[in-house]
């Protein structure tokens, strides 16, 4: 398959189009054309059955009276025929490691959407792609994920259906409509009600084997095919100024002895350990807040392998 990133999804619209215009808050489709035919061809992505006989891991099948993928069975490649058969759909997490293809494409999007990662043990984006085969009547629940998601119709067609959320801004946890249940992180983030149906005003796009769907992060969708459907989505974690800050002062901070010390005390049924554990902290953070206000930002994320940098001094670190 020959080399493809970014400009490959987003053709005819340039990479600073989409920068400008979409990325990272609004939705984008692209209608089918011939640009990906290197991927939608690989014998990888030929159907349901080649990927099932190829596959190593579990394969997902979600529970049909769900319609959310979070609400699945882990199969062995050899079970999850029948189960797509009697109507489930089957998510094939990690496609990057089944393909070589897959895995190239996976890495050159994420290098030219210039996502932070922070090294491979710690990865802040965890760029992954996943296959999706549905089978006809099948159908996702309203909701919206934490990550941003290019969707590549390969076979079928499937309908989708978008929504802005005005009920939580940049959120950092996924939700499912209809199922009462919200992580307390997400539930602190909103400032709204959130959706049990989608608004009249809703977009609509048809995908067909050649289409793109850019899919922001927090923007709420659901699904529905009336045929065999297998789509690819490339999907990308995004890693917030809050995670920069947290892996950047952490980074920093496990250079000290101090700062490696044993945080001792802070649980337990001694009050006077306690109290002694949280004054210990309370010194600690002073001495870091006057430290940081004489501290360059690039040497924090230099000091996590944020950014690269090279050093022109014993003091000094610039980026490059």
């Amino acid at each position: 398959m020959k080399n493809l990133g970014l400009a490959s999804l987003l053709s005819p619209m340039t990479e600073d189009d989409f920068f400008k215009n979409y990325w990272p808050r609004n939705p984008l489709f692209i209608p089918a054309s011939n640009k990906l035919k290197s991927l939608i061809d690989l014998s990888e992505l030929t159907d349901i059955n080649y990927l099932l006989s190829n596959r190593v891991l579990k394969v997902r099948a979600c529970l049909p009276d769900y319609d959310d993928e979070y609400s699945s069975l882990m199969l062995d490649p050899e079970d999850a025929l029948k189960a797509y058969r009697n109507g489930m759909t089957l998510v094939f997490d990690a496609m990057q490691t089944q393909s070589e293809g897959v895995a190239n494409f996976l890495k050159q999007i994420r290098s030219d959407l210039g996502l932070v990662t922070g090294g491979a043990a710690d990865d802040l984006t965890r760029s992954r792609a996943m296959a999706y085969a549905t089978p006809a009547g099948g159908r996702t629940r309203l909701h919206f994920d934490a990550n941003a998601n290019f969707v590549v119709q390969l076979k079928g067609t499937k309908c989708w259906w978008l929504a802005p959320n005005t009920s939580v801004n940049n959120p950092t946890e996924r939700y499912t409509s209809c199922t009462g249940e919200i992580t307390d992180a997400l539930e602190k983030q909103c400032h709204a009600q959130l959706l049990d149906e989608l608004p009249d005003d809703s977009l609509a796009f048809t995908l067909e084997p050649g289409s793109v769907l850019f899919v922001p992060r927090g923007y709420w969708h659901q699904t529905a095919t009336d045929e065999d459907s297998l789509s690819l989505t490339f999907t990308f974690s995004q890693p917030t100024w809050a995670d920069v800050l947290a892996k950047s002062i952490h980074g920093h901070l496990l250079q000290s002895e101090v700062w490696r010390e044993l945080a001792d005390g802070l649980e337990g049924p001694d009050p006077k350990r306690k109290k002694e554990a949280i004054t210990r902290f309370e010194i600690l953070v002073k001495k870091l807040a006057e430290e940081l206000m004489g501290m360059k930002a690039a040497n924090l994320l230099a000091h996590a392998n944020l950014i690269k940098f090279c050093r022109v001094s014993p003091d000094r670190i610039y980026p490059e």
